[in-house]
């Protein structure tokens, strides 16, 4: 029987400081050497570990057809509050753009690109958004494509975990062997996509930074298959003791909680993809072996089970406000071009501190909010809900 209540403390804080290091990489992306280049694969590790927990949380619920409908009505309560209140403040963070005319969108944009991400849909049209530094510098962009979710570009991917969360319905009944099968197809695809995609702009290399923009959507979905089936096996995996992978190397060698964080610092701070070999690996040597190991390790210190406790509580939160409050301090701290570090850390504390305020005082309590009034006649769900980023 599944221990609903059991914590997962090492992967709360694994995923804390993923969603930091994202932060950090679109904050410092115009740094002349740019930093925190790989830390775009934090995704895929997102992608694991929700489909982990999700299959931990429910895993057992699934298996009852009149269960179906409530986990969806959950996982949509769970995920939207904080999405809408990154996406308002997207709204206003383009405005602001538009006012100091750092965007080539005119208000028709505006309104179909809120109306359409709203409703979670990803927008296919096209307009140009300045970067950090040149919301400064009043630079009209000529190509600084936004992606698919215009007003906050992160929410592309929680449209890709509301997707997985769907095929969960599915995806929990097979068997662990069905999963490999789907999950490695998945990868094929990805990387075959990936190709072609560079390819297309004519380059030799393969693309796995896919499913943010029009031009790499479709590769978005065999980006989450992979890891969302790959989350799923490990929690089958966990249930049943099967031990890692033979490929899965690094497992042998994260002996404690620190050797695994530190791991993943040094995997997102490689300074290069190796024309997508690298980030080939990582994906199928090394981030399935940092969730395999990280559900298996206990915290090494009381201090270190809160610190990862309240990075996992925080992760989803900065995850969904750290983009557009960025804009908005570049846009107006002064001299910030002249000071990008400096003016990062400034955006990368406030965007920690709001984040914690609106999940402390505006999205728990809407969430509480809106569990009571739908499920007044059940339990809450097992577990602690998925950080799902």
């Amino acid at each position: 029987m599944t221990n609903h209540n059991q914590k997962f403390e090492i992967l709360d804080g694994l995923r804390g400081i993923a969603a930091i290091s994202v932060m950090l990489m679109h904050f410092l992306q115009d740094l002349s050497i740019p930093m925190l280049q790989s830390a775009y694969l934090s995704v895929d590790i997102f992608f694991i570990i929700s489909g982990f927990i999700l299959t931990h949380s429910y895993g057992e619920k699934l298996s009852k057809e009149s269960w179906k409908v409530e986990y969806l009505k959950r996982r949509l309560i769970r995920l939207y509050p904080m999405v809408f209140i990154g996406l308002t403040i997207g709204v206003v963070s383009l405005i602001v753009m538009k006012i100091n005319e750092n965007t080539t969108l005119s208000l028709g944009n505006l309104a179909s690109a809120s109306g359409q991400n709203y409703l979670l849909i990803p927008y296919l049209g096209h307009f140009s958004v300045a970067g950090f530094v040149d919301t400064v510098n009043q630079n009209l962009p000529t190509n600084n494509d936004p992606g698919l979710f215009p007003l906050n570009p992160p929410v592309w991917s929680l449209f890709f975990e509301m997707f997985a969360s769907v095929i969960l319905i599915a995806a929990i009944r097979l068997g662990e062997q069905q999963l490999l099968r789907m999950a490695y197809a998945c990868l094929i695809a990805f990387v075959i996509y990936g190709i072609l995609i560079n390819i297309n702009d004519h380059k030799m290399a393969m693309n796995f930074n896919q499913g943010w923009s029009a031009d790499n959507f479709i590769g978005g979905f065999f980006r989450v298959g992979y890891g969302f089936s790959l989350g799923v096996i490990i929690r089958k995996m966990y249930d049943t003791k099967i031990p890692a992978k033979p490929h899965w190397f690094l497992v042998r060698f994260i002996k404690n909680d620190k050797i695994l964080f530190l791991a993943f610092l040094l995997i997102v701070a490689f300074p290069t993809s190796i024309k997508g070999t690298y980030s080939l690996a990582v994906l199928l040597f090394m981030a399935p072996a940092l969730v395999y190991r990280g559900a298996m390790l206990n915290p090494s210190e009381k201090i270190i089970a809160k610190i990862c406790s309240f990075l996992g509580w925080l992760s989803y939160p900065l995850y969904c406000v750290h983009f557009p409050i960025g804009r908005l301090v570049f846009a107006y701290i002064p001299h910030s071009d002249l000071h990008i570090v400096r003016t990062a850390m400034f955006a990368a504390c406030l965007s920690i501190a709001t984040a914690a305020l609106l999940a402390k005082f505006v999205e728990e309590p809407i969430r509480a909010h809106l569990n009571k009034r739908l499920f007044r006649k059940h339990q809450a769900a097992p577990g602690r809900p998925v950080n799902a980023a």
